[in-house]
């Protein structure tokens, strides 16, 4: 990056070839490019011109940004919707596109990890008790998973391990 400044103030060409090889890393949004306008000095008379060049040639799309947070969120953190969707508002993202975004998340497919999860949390705290449950649900919860869903998969889970002798295997 050093190739673009020796510490002299960039020039609006200089400032947006910047931020499009930045944007062209990874997706960006708005609000984003702004902080890093100001963590790059770039003067703030250029910032409104440079994100609007930026957004008419592609190199941001807040509606594609929004897809592509929710859904790496969701299959390689393990989010849940809640937690997305309040990563997605701090980030600005208009609420229209946030609900478009969490709408790509099949239930089965968002279930299934809800369930791995708590399986796993169950495990490793050591079998499946009211105690274990308890701070299984908070785990969950704080991976942004609503409440309700979280006692039903609780629920199926006692149900169908039960059934199956899984409540053997946690302990």
């Amino acid at each position: 990056m050093s190739g673009y400044s020796n510490g002299a103030a960039l020039d609006f060409g200089q400032a947006y070839r910047k931020a499009a090889d930045y944007c062209a890393i990874q997706d960006r949004c708005i609000s984003e490019m702004r902080l890093k306008f100001i963590s790059w000095n770039i003067d703030r008379s250029f910032t409104n011109a440079i994100i609007s060049k930026l957004v008419a040639e592609g190199f941001i799309d807040e509606k594609r940004f929004a897809l592509n947070y929710a859904g790496g969120k969701f299959r390689i953190k393990g989010w849940g919707r809640i937690k997305i969707a309040a990563g997605l508002r701090a980030r600005n993202i208009p609420g229209t596109l946030i609900q478009q975004a969490l709408s790509t998340f099949q239930i089965d497919e968002y279930t299934l990890l809800l369930n791995k999860l708590l399986l796993k949390k169950l495990r490793q705290l050591g079998g499946d008790t009211p105690e274990n449950r308890q701070k299984a649900t908070f785990f969950a919860a704080s991976r942004g998973f609503e409440q309700g869903l979280i006692a039903a998969q609780l629920r199926d889970i006692k149900m169908s391990d039960q059934e199956t002798g899984l409540v053997d295997d946690l302990r």
